[in-house]
């Protein structure tokens, strides 16, 4: 086994984790060039010099660190004159901080930072969505030697042909995200966009995010239907022959990454499987509507959508109830070509182990006919009324 672990640059996330199977760490600046994986507004902020200092502390405990150049989209500032001047720094700034690598998702970047700095590792993000063997295989050439893997977690038949094609197959263990989210894209580049140097109105918080809580409200059942990997069932990855996995967590405390760190290293967690998951759907949308709703924003679209979002707070996912098998079920299973309402395994997985404020989804009333959430699209810009980055510096950030 070994662990890929996002960092939050806690000068104690190293040494309180040293005793767990973990290779390399993952994690940059809040705001770059490129951007990255994550908005700016839920990352620590830190100088130059804390990064240089983590790093050392990370090659001391005898781990890499890779830096996330993850972004899926560059606004087309990569067909501007002095564009590659401006990586060319970036990178070199970044190598000589330490870092052994980069996580990546756009093939040009690949290629580019491949030819100009050779002896450094490259792994390609979960933001370049490989789906296929042969996709896989584009970016080994171009220079990566790692695929990490999430929408495509409990596709075996694609991992066993990334690994036989001589992948370094990573998978991304702990996120919530939805099957085969329709969201995804756009989630993706809002992401990457507003993590940008040049961007001037990123937004303060990703709306994909709320119509992603919106869906599970409606039917939770769709969060068993996920991408998550338990722990118990990190055997069948290395059955296929993937035996590197990663866990998610930039913008965690130190003592939640160690606790999701100890359950995947135990390979087990008694518990409620939320607590080592990275809930999406949860803090941020509700925290994003209760503010709204302080300032006054449309009411009659708010605080609809917040009754509905509400009852997520309290959901609660038993690992110990699962049925014996789960995963392999599911890998039994060609869900691209299923309806879920025609299978409805993970419906009656989610019957058992489900709670939402204690009680069964039985008892669950999900929300009925809602308002349109994307008239609060302008709310969440950096341009609405209210929400400048001056006026917004003395408030706390957006949790998620």
């Amino acid at each position: 086994m070994e662990l890929v672990v996002a960092s939050n640059f806690d000068p104690e996330l190293i040494a309180s984790t040293r005793e767990f199977p973990i290779v390399s760490f993952f994690g940059n600046f809040p705001v770059t060039l490129v951007g990255g994986g994550r908005p700016p507004h839920i990352l620590p902020r830190i100088t130059e010099a804390q990064f240089r200092t983590h790093v050392a502390a990370v090659h001391a405990s005898g781990r890499e660190f890779y830096a996330t150049f993850n972004t899926s989209d560059l606004g087309l500032r990569e067909y501007s004159a002095g564009f590659l001047e401006r990586l060319q720094a970036e990178v070199t700034r970044l190598v000589e901080i330490g870092v052994d690598g980069f996580v990546v998702a756009i093939p040009a970047l690949i290629e580019w930072i491949h030819r100009e700095y050779p002896y450094t590792r490259l792994s390609a993000s979960t933001f370049a969505r490989i789906r296929t063997v042969a996709q896989g295989e584009y970016f080994l050439r171009r220079g990566a030697d790692t695929l990490v893997i999430e929408e495509a977690n409990r596709d075996f038949r694609l991992l066993r042909g990334l690994a036989a094609a001589g992948a370094r197959v990573e998978v991304l263990v702990n996120q919530t995200c939805i099957h085969d989210c329709p969201f995804r894209f756009h989630h993706l580049n809002t992401s990457s966009l507003a993590s940008q140097t040049d961007t001037v109105d990123a937004p303060w918080f990703e709306f994909p995010l709320l119509q992603c809580g919106l869906e599970v409200a409606r039917d939770p059942a769709q969060m068993i239907a996920g991408i998550f990997v338990r722990p118990e069932d990190l055997e069948v990855y290395e059955e296929a022959g993937v035996h590197r996995f990663k866990i998610s967590g930039r913008n965690q405390t130190t003592p939640w990454i160690r606790r999701a760190v100890q359950a995947y290293t135990a390979r087990q967690y008694p518990g409620n499987l939320l607590d080592i998951l990275s809930y999406v759907q949860n803090r941020g949308p509700r925290a994003a509507l209760q503010r709204l709703d302080q300032e006054g924003v449309s009411p009659e679209i708010v605080r609809p959508l917040r009754a509905a979002l509400d009852p997520l707070g309290t959901m609660t996912i038993d690992n110990r109830a699962f049925p014996k098998g789960f995963l392999r079920r599911i890998a039994a299973t060609d869900c691209a070509a299923i309806s879920c309402r025609d299978c409805g395994y993970c419906a009656g997985v989610a019957r058992q182990v489900v709670r939402i404020n204690g009680h069964r989804l039985s008892e669950y009333v999900p929300p009925g006919d809602l308002p349109a959430g994307e008239e609060l699209l302008p709310a969440f810009g950096s341009t609405y009324p209210g929400n400048t980055p001056q006026e917004r510096a003395g408030r706390p950030p957006i949790p998620r």
